[in-house]
């Protein structure tokens, strides 16, 4: 067989054993795939030209590294192969590559010389501790001959070739970072013909029925504009939507630095209002952007810290709190042994307002960023930050978290997962309660994600949208909306909204809102109503029966249950909430009280509902009550119902006696069927006539 048949017979072969998916890059220097920058500078100039990338370096005794970021896992086998000739300059001089290289001051170079000699190049934190010293070697060509340098990772070993010679092998040292490329010193010219990274590719993990999600949706000019849009919050309610603006001229400050603007969606025309720059106290002269709100809308975190004038002064988390009077100037948030080695940062807190999730660099981190959690303290401060997990974070970047309304489903960005393009979105779900131990992550796909960075979506309760940032080639970035599919949306939940309302005047008012499982007094979230709308929302997930406890000075608290067990998709629930002034003569109903059918045994989940009457009493001294019983109307008679009412009211009186009340502050009363509510027969009408009721004898 003619000889150049068999050359291109096992060319095909070799081609054919590789798999283009597993290039991380693979630069030819054809013009199509060439977009390394080029310069034309008096130190340096770099061009493409006929399949060569030159550089010609000029600057006399230095060196210069031209390298991109191209995540590469360290933990996993690889192999760069630079293949490269000397044209022009003393053959003394070095030339070769950079890898897992952080910057300047944390580098690794594999370099060679034109007249026969090796060296493997490091230098950690600003100082040279170089892994080879010069050594000759004979496998290196002369000017201007093309030499290949190839590193292969192999399991835990770093091996070195030249010209497919192994020229030294060690153990893997800690990879500093993910930038690879070019390195010359000074005075000579170098002509690359190829620069290939090669690591066997992991298959995306998709979400089922990624093809589902809708089209990207502009939110139009009164939302966007000229200038670039980014790191959007959107409210659990979908009605508001806080973003930063970059150099807007409507921003505070001479340089125009990053301010919050805010835009509302009118649910009649489906249109957002005309965004408003929020101002002081959250917008200051330098930047300012928002990280998070709470899901009562009452609570929103901040970056950067705030001065006791108002001004932004250096990198942290700040907390502010919405009051009658507006938002409340800032401060900085007090979490224990923070500290973060990047330079960037992302947080997210919960919707119940008690944990914080955090994107920074620390001692525990797998790779770059890395996400954390926080726990809120019973003094306010919080918890010391602890890794997620190895599941969720990876070997690169986790940028952006973001948990949904139902607490368990987590939205974050990866360079490091498998994807499409340098940073994806991904979606996981918390499988227990320690917030450590997390899904395996899956891809939203290419509808939602591009070729290029992709982060900061945010989505509201029920999860019928999301939102994002998005630019299109040459364009600036703006915010849009897509609509999910159901494998995308948080787990089912119920999102209970309302008013809180003083019963007495009619007129909202603000109102501290938990909500714990029926007949248990552990509280598993809480709220605040808008102090000045008396507007709030809770996001109950699937699979409890919960209670939930509206209360503020100087007025009985009101109690509502709402059963959760079995929804099978998001669903919403107005309740307006009314709660009673404490004075002479007010009646208020014990909504959560459970007794045994046509008995007056008091079941153990009203226990929760008795212990707030108690406690209301224990914190007005001088009040007294009678507890008066009521049944429905039925067929047993008006003595049976006399005797139960009697009875159930007298179990209520003697469990507030028996936890410590005066027995002189409290009687009791059986009214039977004689004071109805409701008169008609419908059921749903008639349960709410089988009641126990309390009302204020004095104050």
């Amino acid at each position: 067989m003619n000889k150049s048949i068999i050359t291109i017979l096992l060319f095909i072969i070799c081609v054919a054993g590789i798999s283009q998916s597993d290039y991380i890059t693979n630069y030819d220097f054809n013009s199509a795939n060439d977009d390394w920058t080029a310069y034309n500078r008096e130190d340096v100039v770099t061009k493409t030209a006929n399949g060569k990338y030159t550089i010609q370096y000029k600057k006399e005794n230095s060196s210069w590294s031209h390298n991109r970021e191209f995540y590469v896992n360290p933990n996993e086998d690889y192999e760069i192969t630079v293949a490269m000739a000397q044209t022009e300059g003393k053959s003394t001089k070095a030339h070769g590559f950079v890898f897992a290289r952080e910057d300047k001051d944390n580098s690794y170079a594999f370099c060679i010389a034109s007249n026969g000699y090796v060296t493997i190049l490091k230098t950690a934190n600003g100082k040279e501790a170089n892994i080879l010293e010069w050594k000759l070697c004979s496998v290196v060509k002369p000017i201007p001959q093309t030499n290949i340098l190839s590193l292969k990772k192999t399991a835990n070993r770093w091996n070195f070739y030249v010209n497919n010679v192994e020229v030294h092998s060690m153990e893997t040292q800690k990879a500093f970072g993910f930038y690879y490329g070019f390195y010359t010193t000074s005075e000579i010219t170098i002509e690359y013909d190829y620069f290939q990274i090669k690591q066997k590719a992991k298959a995306i993990n998709l979400i089922e029925n990624s093809n589902q999600f809708g089209e990207r949706e502009n939110l139009g000019s009164n939302v966007n504009s000229n200038y670039t849009e980014k790191s959007p919050v959107i409210t659990a309610d979908e009605q508001t939507i806080y973003y930063t603006r970059d150099e807007h001229p409507g921003n505070i400050g001479e340089k125009k630095n990053d301010d919050i603007w805010v835009s509302s969606l009118n649910e009649n025309t489906n249109t957002w209002s005309l965004a408003k720059n929020v101002g002081s106290p959250w917008n200051t002269v330098g930047n300012n952007f928002i990280i998070s709100i709470s899901g009562d809308n009452t609570v929103a975190l901040l970056g950067n810290k705030y001065d006791s004038t108002g001004n932004t002064v250096g990198k942290g988390i700040s907390i502010s709190y919405k009051k009658v009077s507006g938002w409340t100037r800032p401060k900085e948030m007090k979490i224990k042994n923070y500290y973060n080695y990047n330079i960037y940062s992302e947080s997210c807190l919960s919707s119940e307002g008690d944990v914080l999730l955090i994107s920074c660099e620390r001692d525990q981190t797998y790779g770059e960023k890395d996400i954390y959690f926080c726990k809120l303290l019973p003094d306010s401060t919080w918890s010391e930050p602890k890794n997620i997990g190895n599941v969720a974070n990876s070997f690169a970047d986790e940028v952006g978290p973001f948990l949904a309304a139902d607490g368990i489903t987590m939205y974050f960005s990866s360079a490091g997962h498998p994807g499409y393009g340098k940073n994806d979105i991904f979606m996981t779900r918390r499988l227990d309660d320690t917030w450590t131990k997390w899904s395996e992550p899956k891809n939203l796909g290419p509808k939602v994600n591009t070729a290029k960075w992709d982060a900061y979506y945010t989505v509201p309760a029920s999860g019928k949208n999301a939102y994002l940032v998005s630019s299109t080639p040459g364009a600036k970035t703006d915010i849009y909306r897509i609509k999910q599919p159901e494998s995308a949306k948080p787990l089912p939940l119920a999102f209970v909204k309302g008013i809180v309302y003083n019963s007495e005047t009619k007129k909202n008012m603000s109102a501290e809102i938990t909500y714990s499982e029926l007949g248990s007094d552990k509280i598993l979230g809480h709220a605040k109503s808008d102090p000045t709308t008396g507007m709030f929302n809770l996001s109950l997930t699937k699979g409890k029966k919960y209670s939930f406890n509206a209360s503020h000075p100087g007025f009985a608290s009101v109690h509502y249950n709402y059963d959760a067990t079995d929804i099978g998709a998001y669903q919403e629930e107005k309740i307006d909430l009314y709660l009673t002034p404490i004075k002479k003569g007010v009646s208020i109903v014990m909504n959560n009280l459970f007794f045994t059918a046509n008995k007056f045994d008091l079941l153990p989940t009203s226990y929760p509902e008795l212990d707030k009457l108690y406690k209301l009493l224990l914190d007005n001294p001088t009040v007294t009550i009678e507890i008066g019983g009521h049944t429905s109307i039925n067929t047993s008679g008006d003595k049976f119902n006399k005797e139960l009412s009697t009875n159930r009211a007298a179990e209520v009186k003697n469990y507030i006696i028996n936890k410590g009340i005066d027995k002189k502050r409290i009687t009791s009363k059986g009214y039977g069927y004689s004071k109805p509510i409701y008169k008609t027969e419908v059921e749903s009408e008639q349960a709410k006539n089988r009641r126990v009721e309390f009302t204020i004898i004095s104050e």
